[in-house]
């Protein structure tokens, strides 16, 4: 009887097993490039069996393992078991890509996200004079062609929040965006903006809100609001600027919010929920000036040239004009802490404001643009990738 009873149990498994894999052929994706709304990213295609000189191609065992894998049937539904499993029976994250810290925080645990939270980050504290000398060329080479260049450091938020990481213990102090802020404003005269102390005055205000998300790798508006009046201040104490900041108004959005980091973990329940326990609040200039350019011949120049350097995403460049304020023109090169949300705030404040996702400081683009300014911001945890580039395509 024993025997009959485990023979069965085995036939049982077995059979369930065969179901699974049944099922996972069956259901097989064959949508080509298909968007996985669960890992919020686009599948894998299948892989092309030649290489470009004719042979196999060298990768194509790895590149069908990934098509395979992507692609089998029922993977969404795979995944979100697994998230489920991991964030509430095994608090955990099912990617390596993100951290579960203390008291809801999330955050990046790769691209030396994390370990920007100590005083000294390895590597980059060495090449900090090559990247400063890089900088200052930027400047200078702006400079001589009659323009005024200010260079941003958006800080991470391991660099204000340091205290809700869980895999060690952190307390605010010094961070790589420091030690290169420093450097900068000791050893050459290029302007720099690092709101990192508003920023954690603010967030150690008793009465205050909080300045980053807790499910994203960005700020809140309030902390973006605070990190865009730094910005607007030093520029007019530099007399860059004479206008704003802009007056803004915050309201809260339908909703819970779910930042990049939540949906890097995917849903964490088998009803989809992913994690999130924060509204998100909206902000916009209360007096709207600036206009948005989408049609003309200038703007199609422009989308011509952002084609020409592969940036033609319409969200990773855009153009405003203002005839509300004297002539300044403002060429800004950054990322998604200014690019997403700041804008139409920052339009206020100069008659013409172009933006491009782009860490290089292009001839091209100034040559287009033709500014008065030029602000270079880039994110804290991607200093050591970002500045190899800064003077790509830049005519000294």
């Amino acid at each position: 009887m024993e025997n009959i009873k485990k023979n069965l149990t085995e036939i049982v498994i077995a059979a369930e097993l065969a179901i699974v894999i049944a099922a996972s052929l069956i259901c097989f994706n064959r949508t080509e490039g298909k968007e996985s709304k669960t890992e919020n990213r686009y599948l894998a295609s299948f892989p092309a069996l030649k290489s470009g000189e004719g042979g196999i191609s060298p990768t194509l065992k790895e590149d069908l393992e990934s098509w395979f894998e992507d692609n089998l049937g029922l993977r969404d539904a795979y995944l979100t078991l697994s998230g489920a499993i991991n964030y509430n029976i095994l608090n955990r994250s099912k990617t390596d890509r993100v951290e579960i810290g203390k008291e809801g925080f999330l955050y990046l645990a790769d691209e030396g996200n994390l370990e920007m939270a100590a005083k000294t980050s390895g590597p980059f504290i060495e090449k900090i004079p090559e990247y400063a000398q890089k900088i200052e060329e930027v400047n200078d080479g702006l400079k001589a062609q009659g323009i005024d260049y200010a260079f941003m450091i958006a800080p991470g938020k391991p660099s204000v929040y340091p205290e809700y990481i869980a895999s060690s213990t952190h307390t605010i102090g010094e961070t790589v965006g420091d030690s290169l802020c420093d450097y900068l404003r000791e050893n050459t005269d290029v302007k720099v903006i690092w709101p990192k102390d508003k920023l954690i005055e603010a967030k150690d205000d008793p009465e205050g809100k909080a300045v980053y998300l807790k499910t994203d790798t960005h700020w809140t508006t309030y902390g973006r609001n605070i990190a865009y009046r730094d910005m607007i201040g030093a520029l007019n104490g530099w007399g860059m600027s004479e206008q704003g900041p802009a007056e803004v108004c915050f309201s809260v959005t339908e909703g819970p919010f779910a930042g990049d980091l939540s949906d890097m973990m995917g849903p964490v329940s088998l009803t989809g929920r992913k994690v999130t326990e924060e509204s998100f609040i909206d902000w916009k200039p209360v007096d709207i000036r600036a206009v948005q350019v989408e049609s003309g011949e200038r703007y199609e120049a422009f989308q011509n040239l952002m084609y020409e350097k592969n940036v033609y995403n319409p969200i990773l460049c855009a153009m405003f004009h203002n005839d509300s304020v004297p002539k300044k023109s403002a060429l800004i090169l950054g990322d998604s802490m200014i690019g997403v949300c700041m804008l139409p705030e920052l339009a206020e404040c100069f008659s013409d404001l172009t933006f491009v996702w782009s860490y290089r400081v292009d001839q091209d683009f100034i040559d287009f643009v033709q500014p008065d300014i030029v602000i270079s911001e880039y994110g804290e945890r991607e200093l050591d990738l970002r500045l190899k580039d800064i003077d790509t395509g830049f005519r000294r």
